[in-house]
């Protein structure tokens, strides 16, 4: 009986699937830097509503910056 692929070449499995989720090689190319890839800061500003309002509206409005306190208690998911 033969054995299966992984168990007759488990180090060179071992290392390609090293070699697909490394920090190190290949970061353009593996699954890690096209998940994790570049990154960069975001700010995000909110304002409160009782009632779902138009776009031309709701840009006019004062938004304050959000804490992610402000977006776990709050309940709301914007969703109607």
């Amino acid at each position: 009986m033969a054995a299966a692929p992984f168990l007759k070449h488990w180090r060179t499995t071992f290392e390609r699937v090293e070699k697909f989720v490394s920090p190190i090689y290949f970061t353009d190319c593996n699954l890690r830097g096209r998940l994790f890839g570049d990154s960069c800061s975001v700010t995000l500003s909110s304002f409160l509503t009782p009632e779902r309002l138009p776009y031309e509206k709701a840009v006019q409005q004062n938004f304050s910056p959000a804490q992610m306190v402000d977006l776990l208690v709050s309940g709301r998911t914007g969703h109607p």
